[in-house]
């Protein structure tokens, strides 16, 4: 008899150890989208700085939108001009 009310109560005492874990998260923070930070530069470039210096950042929704607002940001620039003879378009199809 003294058995069959031990292993009950330990399990039941692991699952509550187990539980008592669970709401150690912190509240979660407001997730932005990538427009918000296409139009947000500072916030962009602080939220990119904080997901490089944490690694378990990386793959959170604001992390992941502030690196497209990034890419956006970078792929709508010009890297060089054309007095630099650097071509920035495809060259033209000559048709026949």
């Amino acid at each position: 008899m003294e058995k069959t009310l031990i292993v009950p109560a330990v399990a039941t005492l692991l699952l509550i150890a187990m539980l008592s874990g669970c709401d150690t998260r912190d509240v979660a923070e407001e997730v932005r989208t990538a427009e918000w930070y296409e139009s947000h530069e500072t916030e962009r470039a602080q939220q990119l700085a904080e997901c490089r210096t944490d690694p378990l950042l990386d793959a959170t929704p604001n992390c992941i939108n502030a690196s497209r607002a990034e890419n956006n940001a970078k792929a709508s620039t010009k890297w060089a001009t054309e007095r630099d003879d650097v071509r920035t378009a495809p060259p033209p199809v000559p048709y026949p």
